[in-house]
């Protein structure tokens, strides 16, 4: 179903309570008004499912199999938003539904928890899938539409990034390629006196490969983040930088705006959305400056709290429905 060019999901009555496992960062750390972890637990337990939680520490591997340090969970309504029940080991393969929420940075810890998550019986369905985790880096999987994107390149030579920076004019951006939360990223302009000091940084001496592009002026407009479920576009909401501000996340203090998408962001969509379905990504969150696509998140992204806040709709809902669907399917 469609309302508004935007994709709906159709809501699936389980013929049987399904038990979900939430792997997450602890739980005292999670914000009750902010946290898209918590709008999904919620939604899953208003329908009658049960919701656990793991951490990514907890979670080992018995000859292969893998199990994890399970809290049970009553979703409660207000700051505190848990009730913590029962915890104890138990095999991954028990639950119907395996969560992968835990938030960036993309470390060590987090890629070889994919390796553990991939070994879960395919009975389970793990959203998103973790084999698609390991390959979608979430700066450099937006490559792969080169026709989305803006100028860029993936380098640890700092006078290759400087020649770059003359070649746009005297202007970019760096990022980070394991960053998150607008962690890291420097907009570098003309003659700037920190551009080797912030480059030294970047690339860890020439040691670190990071991607730079060209800066895109409409960031003072907004970055926009489009929430893709099933690979559609279900909503979006435009992130404003503060005035002293080169970056837009809200975890640096950019602002939620209503918006709607363009055209050319639908082409951008059309581009992504069908290659994220097919790799497992049910729920994604894509950045769009201007014109130009700049990231695919696919670890833990965020949005629809402030789309919830902006425009009354719960994406929750359609989230928790397809992966419904995607479980009715695999029975």
């Amino acid at each position: 179903m469609r309302t508004g060019g935007l994709r709906t999901f159709p809501v699936i009555p389980s013929p049987a309570m399904t038990a979900h496992l939430f792997v997450l960062d602890p739980l005292e750390a999670l914000l009750p008004d902010a946290d898209t972890s918590i709008a999904f637990m919620r939604e899953a337990a208003s329908r009658g499912d049960a919701v656990s939680s793991v951490e990514i520490h907890g979670m080992s591997l018995d000859s292969g199999r893998p199990q994890g340090v399970c809290t049970e969970l009553e979703l409660l309504d207000g700051g505190k938003w848990y009730r913590a029940g029962e915890t104890r080991r138990r095999y991954l393969d028990e639950f119907d539904v395996v969560w992968m929420r835990k938030d960036p940075p993309f470390d060590q810890a987090f890629y070889y928890s994919t390796h553990v998550l991939s070994m879960i019986d395919a009975s389970t369905l793990v959203v998103n899938d973790p084999a698609a985790l390991r390959d979608a880096n979430e700066k450099l999987f937006a490559l792969r539409f080169p026709t989305c994107c803006p100028e860029s390149l993936v380098s640890s030579n700092q006078d290759e990034l400087l020649a770059f920076r003359e070649t746009l004019g005297g202007e970019m951006i760096v990022k980070p390629l394991d960053g998150a939360g607008g962690e890291g990223i420097f907009h570098i302009t003309a003659n700037d006196r920190n551009a080797k000091a912030i480059l030294e940084v970047s690339t860890d001496h020439g040691t670190r490969l990071t991607l730079a592009q060209r800066y895109i002026p409409e960031i003072r407009q907004g970055d926009k983040r489009i929430i893709l479920i099933e690979g559609e576009p279900a909503g979006a909401v435009l992130r404003v930088p503060l005035a002293t501000e080169a970056r837009a996340n809200f975890h640096v203090g950019g602002t939620a705006q209503k918006t709607e998408l363009t055209d050319r962001e639908r082409e951008i969509c059309a581009e992504v959305g069908p290659v994220v379905r097919e790799m497992g990504i049910v729920f994604a969150g894509i950045d769009v400056i201007g014109d130009w696509l700049t990231e695919v998140n696919v670890t833990s992204p965020t949005g629809i709290r402030e789309i919830a806040e902006l425009d009354g709709v719960n994406l929750e809902v359609q989230v928790v429905d397809a992966v419904a669907q995607r479980l009715a399917q695999r029975r």
